[in-house]
């Protein structure tokens, strides 16, 4: 039997105060993914040590569809299936 893997992308800013809540429910995952779009705390490191695998990048001007677009060009071709939080 064939395991999909599977991978949680998403995108964030300055949210250390939810990365523990993000993070708990998504062990089943193969992959987490996060772009970070310029956070000025602790979100980037605490999602690392958490397990996600962080980016960060930069959108200038922000829109949310841009860096979701983005998030998404980081996960690996040999995933099944993409969910975006």
């Amino acid at each position: 039997m064939n395991k999909l893997r599977i991978a949680v992308y998403a995108i964030c800013k300055d949210e250390e105060q939810f990365v523990k809540r993000f993070m708990a429910p998504l062990g089943e995952a193969d992959l987490v993914i996060v772009a970070d779009t310029g956070s000025s705390d602790n979100t980037v490191q605490m999602l690392r040590d958490e397990g996600a695998i962080v980016h960060q990048i930069k959108m200038s001007p922000w829109r949310f569809d841009t860096p979701r677009n983005v998030s998404l060009s980081f996960v690996p071709e040999d995933i099944d299936v993409c969910v975006c939080i």
